[in-house]
């Protein structure tokens, strides 16, 4: 089912009891239309435990004016949401295309969100996790996706087959940087264009003494918050994701930055053509190491020789301790409810 309303249209729009999506997504507007001041989020727990924070009226309406201001999006939008409005990226949708006073076109959130629009759709706007995309992709969608101008991305990490895919889109896809506590995005990467995340306006950036990074703003109601996200700031309005600080493996006292050795993983296993849907490093406890590094893998088992082969490229481009001592396999990843990789419970299984 699809649902097509305005903000003049929403208050007269009665829930769909089959729906949890879309009465939420509903109460939400007309909470919103009738002036509610103070919203309810809970943050994803890709990290740990998922935790309940309280953003007010002012945080959302900042976020949501600056990527409007960013893009440069107008009251003739029409804003296609298939991302769970009950998680910060789904309600910002709704935040912003209440305050353009355009269409919104909503449907419950799937893998193939692309179901309900042609070739020649009228949707501009548009905001998808990765593995939607992955799936749009895969069933040689790239017409549908073309026909949109702006695309947002994110909720999850970004592999490379996706990255590259993505780049060669002719609409604006971009990667998104944020949390739930920063009401969603708070800085965005071109796919293919630019280097650095670039960040929105009125946001303002420095790193710890740990080198994470520290964000304030109208979404942080202009405190700093503090992050667990080691960073390279190339100005004053361009950084870079290393990792997470509370990633970080120490093996052997040599401390190794799990997202440097994923990308390098990518990055070999698209050299070699081997099929993986995703993967992660992580470790595990090692009586001579401490923490030995290993990786986990959404596929079929590698040979030995394969094995021995991607080890051997990895040495080429990482140094001896970045590269995985055990190689893992499972069918398939546990997730959270926004999509991201569930480390902690899909190490479960082993």
């Amino acid at each position: 089912m699809i649902f097509s309303f305005d903000s003049k249209s929403v208050l007269q729009l009665e829930p769909e009891t089959s729906s949890a999506h879309f009465n939420h997504a509903i109460q939400f507007c007309k909470d919103w239309l009738n002036g509610k001041q103070h919203f309810v989020f809970h943050t994803s727990g890709s990290t740990g435990e998922p935790k309940t924070i309280e953003l007010n009226r002012m945080q959302l309406e900042a976020s949501a004016m600056a990527t409007i201001q960013a893009l440069q999006l107008t009251s003739n939008e029409k804003i296609f949401i298939c991302v769970n409005t009950q998680l910060i990226a789904g309600t910002m949708m709704l935040v912003r295309g209440m305050l353009l006073n355009c269409e919104l076109f909503l449907i419950e959130p799937s893998s193939d969100p692309f179901i309900f629009l042609d070739s020649f759709h009228q949707m501009t706007f548009a905001s998808f996790v990765p593995m939607q995309l992955h799936g749009i992709l895969n069933r040689q969608e790239f017409g549908k996706l073309n026909q949109f101008k702006n695309i947002l991305v994110g909720g999850a990490a970004l592999n490379l087959e996706l990255e590259k895919k993505l780049s060669q889109a002719t609409c604006a896809v971009f990667h998104t940087y944020g949390m739930t506590e920063t009401v969603s995005h708070i800085a965005l990467k071109r796919i293919g264009v630019d280097q650095y995340f670039s960040l929105l306006p009125h946001i303002e950036i420095k790193k710890d003494d740990r080198g994470c990074l520290c964000i304030k703003g109208a979404v942080t109601n202009n405190l700093w918050l503090i992050t667990n996200d080691l960073v390279d700031l190339n100005d004053a309005t361009h950084f870079s994701i290393l990792g997470r600080v509370d990633e970080v493996i120490n093996s052997g006292g040599v401390k190794i930055m799990p997202q440097k050795v994923e990308q390098a993983l990518h990055q070999v296993l698209s050299d070699l053509n081997l099929p993986c849907k995703d993967l992660f490093v992580t470790s595990k406890k090692d009586n001579q190491l401490g923490e030995k590094l290993i990786a986990v893998f959404c596929c079929q088992s590698f040979s030995k020789e394969i094995e021995m082969k991607v080890k051997s490229e990895l040495q080429k481009v990482l140094t001896k301790y970045e590269v995985p001592k055990e190689f893992l396999y499972v069918s398939s990843f546990e997730k959270t409810p926004s999509g991201k990789i569930d480390k902690l419970k899909t190490l479960e299984r082993f």
